[in-house]
């Protein structure tokens, strides 16, 4: 069987953001249960990317306003399941249960605040750089695990919502069957309603797509996989590819 590989492209800067966000978080959890320092290393650095990421005023009110509408979507289905809406509430009142500025925790720790300074300098976290780092560095993973567990603790309602959010995004979907002529698709429109493409290739296409998307046109260009240049050349064989049209709303129109 052929192995697929997925890349999304967003239609909003809001759903840029969610991606983004979930991206880390997954990322944070991924370096979290791992034993090696170097694991616990990156998991920290994720952390601070997690707080400028996620650093946006709106972000929070943009979350609770979508939650609220997937509430109002759902009571409107013959079908619809309480489980979810009670996972919907949960997530909503978790995330209002959260009083402080995102990340607000960490920028009162002089220590935490003073690694990610050094972080962002190339070898700034050497031991004789920054020796209380070093000595945290040789506590036991249990223990370094523990904290940044604490860490992360408060930051996680706004995962669990983006993550629920970014699940019933990817589950309003419909797939479509499509062939790029000399590594090249257009499409004059789309629903209305898409806040997201993904697109499946095949992974021996060793191609990646190109998007330039709005709610009037749509062109998709496979160029060739490298690692020598940031954009490889356009492909001039045909890719056969799936195109999945990803809806915040549960009918896509």
């Amino acid at each position: 069987m052929t192995a697929l590989i997925r890349f999304e492209h967003p239609l909003s800067e809001r759903v840029r953001n969610f991606l983004r966000i979930g991206y880390l978080f997954s990322r944070f959890h991924e370096m979290l249960v791992r034993t090696e320092v170097w694991a616990h290393h990156s998991a920290l650095f994720t952390l601070f990317e997690i707080m400028e990421a996620a650093a946006r005023a709106e972000l929070k009110l943009d979350i609770l306003q979508e939650l609220e509408r997937q509430k109002g979507l759902l009571r409107t289905q013959p079908d619809f399941s309480q489980a979810q809406l009670e996972h919907i509430q949960t997530a909503m009142s978790d995330l209002q249960n959260v009083q402080q500025k995102f990340g607000q925790h960490l920028r009162e720790n002089e220590w935490l605040m003073a690694i990610k300074q050094r972080m962002f300098v190339s070898g700034g976290t050497s031991p004789f750089d920054l020796p209380s780092y070093y000595y945290w560095q040789q506590k036991s993973h249990q223990e370094r695990e523990a904290q940044l567990r604490q860490w992360i603790q408060s930051l996680l309602p706004t995962y669990e919502a983006i993550n629920l959010l970014l699940g019933i995004l990817r589950h309003n979907s419909l797939s479509v069957e499509c062939l790029a002529a000399a590594g090249s698709y257009q499409h004059n429109s789309l629903a209305q309603n898409i806040h997201l493409l993904a697109i499946d290739v095949a992974q021996n296409a060793v191609a990646m797509p190109e998007v330039s998307a709005n709610k009037y046109f749509t062109h998709i260009r496979f160029l060739q996989v490298s690692q020598q240049q940031a954009r490889g050349q356009i492909v001039k064989q045909d890719i056969p590819f799936t195109l999945i049209m990803c809806s915040f709303d549960p009918a896509i129109r």
